[in-house]
């Protein structure tokens, strides 16, 4: 099927997209599989051909944008049934989804390989995916000639994607397409950082995105860095291979099955695993096909559910050797609704959990009063939160965590809440308070009086009665309070203290320009994996700067944080 015009324009440019998707997944298993804290060189090259696989869907979507067509990520047929032959190609080799490895470094480098010198355009059939885009561009020119610029690139400009709408840190420019000349600016950039060198140079014309003080080598090339352990620098060809700087490469230090001591997985854990992998994986492309027709910041959102996706495949791959990717619809959600503390990255939300806005109404005095619901946030039935404070698309995370080097190491104490309290016993109430959870809300205080100060006077019931108020409006639970339970104290003779809290719904709420607030006892889960206790109330830091992490300290209102 041969470029002539307008439809089958489009329809080769959204080839381009699946084409550039295909070779997404199996970058992401390839570096999700190395374990944290070894083959730094390595994960940085994959994670490098990444972002810049990524720029590349993005600008095709930007020139079928242009020419007027819609681009499509959110369909069962889109995503390949791997192991799999790229779409539209000669079918020479078949791409799998396996860890890091030299087999699959190998398949990624036949992914990449320039073309040789005078290939011929390709549009179908394809040996290389540079012969594909030089049929693309072909086919372009010759429609623009024949039916005038004008009559080809009709797309609503408001559906490109621009370099200031989203945070893009790989190397290459985010290219919006209005014309044929930026139209093959895009086409162009694409097929010079990988996917149309020639066998003439080993050199793209970008900076390192990691060290920008080197050059930077085509896609295939930095692939065989890898295989040779040695980098490539000023003076080596494609010929002589690299001569540079030698690195380490420790194929062992991977995640796979038999790393876990325990039995092995039951068939339906790997499956149920599987399975949210699948959703998050979907959940991604449909963040990505919103962002590429007209909704910008949900290309950001599909950043903050990437790194949610690596933790689920570091677990799929602890369970099986065998991803197997395939389509889960919007409306099917699975799991137990929870929060996940990503290592240095953000919240990560799953089970449907409502998240709204809410905000404190003070009197003229500057009281805290009660709180205003300020409307709910749309999301999807998982999503990812930003912990760093630096997102350009607050409330969720952008991935600016990673480009910020963003500390997110826990620093609370571990002790449980009980043992971290200071109680104060009243008459038929006792008051409890663990200092380090309080970020000043200012419910625990009026101008007449305080919490601390009404536990000493509890004989009144009017004041134990405020004091109950003020403590059960404190959003981070670090005072709560327990009743002495008439019966049982009749019957032992002693204070029988039974802890109440006020009816909350299970919900996350974004305070303005602090914490995030979360209620009804949702489960949260550390960044190792283990659960923190859990709690009917809990202020979780959003500014990236408390010193008691997770916990919000109140230190957003001391740097400023607006969000």
């Amino acid at each position: 099927m041969s470029i002539k015009d307008i439809s089958s324009l489009q329809q080769h440019l959204q080839w381009a997209i699946e084409l550039e998707h295909a070779t997404l997944t199996p970058y992401l298993c390839a570096l999700y599989s190395i374990k944290e804290g070894h083959n730094p060189e390595s994960a940085e090259i994959l994670r490098s051909i990444f972002m810049e696989e990524m720029l590349h869907m993005t600008l095709a979507a930007n020139v079928l944008n242009a020419v007027g067509g819609t681009p499509v990520l959110d369909s069962p047929d889109f995503i390949p049934s791997y192991p799999s032959f790229l779409p539209y190609s000669d079918h020479s080799f078949i791409v799998p989804l396996t860890g890091f490895s030299p087999e699959t470094i190998a398949t990624l480098m036949k992914i990449e390989r320039p073309e040789q010198a005078g290939a011929p355009p390709e549009d179908e059939q394809y040996e290389t995916i540079g012969q594909f885009y030089e049929a693309i561009k072909l086919g372009l020119e010759e429609v623009a000639q024949q039916l005038g610029e004008e009559a080809v690139f009709t797309g609503d400009p408001s559906r490109q994607i621009h370099p200031d709408t989203v945070v893009y840190a790989g190397s290459g420019s985010i290219v919006p397409v209005t014309d044929l000349d930026s139209a093959l600016a895009a086409l162009n950039e694409i097929m010079h950082q990988g996917e149309g060198m020639s066998f003439d140079t080993i050199w793209d014309g970008d900076q390192n995105m990691f060290h920008h003080e080197r050059e930077e080598v085509g896609h295939y090339f930095r692939l065989n860095q890898i295989l040779e352990g040695r980098f490539y620098q000023r003076g080596d060809t494609p010929q002589s291979g690299p001569t540079g700087e030698a690195f380490e490469v420790d194929w062992e230090a991977v995640y796979k099955p038999s790393d876990i001591i325990a039995d092995e997985f039951h068939e339906e854990e790997i499956k149920s695993q599987n399975e949210i992998f699948c959703r998050r994986y979907s959940e991604i492309l449909r963040f990505i096909e919103q962002g590429f027709n007209g909704d910008s910041k949900s290309i950001c959102r599909s950043v903050g559910a990437m790194y949610e996706l690596k933790q689920d495949a570091i677990e799929l791959l602890q369970m099986t050797t065998k991803i197997d990717l395939k389509y889960v619809a919007a409306n099917v959600s699975g799991g137990d609704y929870c929060i996940k503390i990503l290592p240095d990255g953000p919240y990560a939300i799953q089970g449907k959990i409502p998240l709204t806005r809410k905000s404190i109404m003070r009197s003229e005095g500057g009281e805290s009063l009660a709180w205003s619901m300020d409307g709910d946030v749309e999301t999807m039935p998982d999503y990812a939160l930003c912990r760093c404070g630096a997102s350009r698309n607050k409330p969720f995370c952008d991935g600016s965590h990673a480009t910020i080097e963003f500390d997110g190491s826990e620093t609370a104490d571990r002790k449980s809440y009980s043992e971290s309290q200071k109680e104060y016993p009243g008459k038929g109430i006792l008051m409890k308070d663990v200092r380090s959870l309080c970020f000043h809300a200012g419910f625990c205080s009026n101008r007449a009086t305080n919490a601390w100060e009404l536990s000493r006077k509890t004989d009144d019931i009017q004041a134990r009665t405020e004091l109950i108020a003020m403590v059960e409006h404190c959003p981070s639970g670090a005072l709560t309070y327990a009743l002495d339970n008439a019966r049982k104290h009749h019957e032992t003779g002693e204070a029988a203290w039974q802890s109440i809290e006020p009816a909350l719904s299970r919900s996350i709420a974004l305070m303005p320009n602090g914490p995030i607030w979360v209620t009804g006892g949702i489960k949260i889960i550390r960044s190792d994996n283990t659960p923190l206790e859990i709690r009917n109330r809990v202020a979780l830091c959003r500014c990236g700067h408390s010193k008691n992490k997770p916990f919000c300290d109140g230190t957003h209102a001391e740097v400023g944080f607006k969000g």
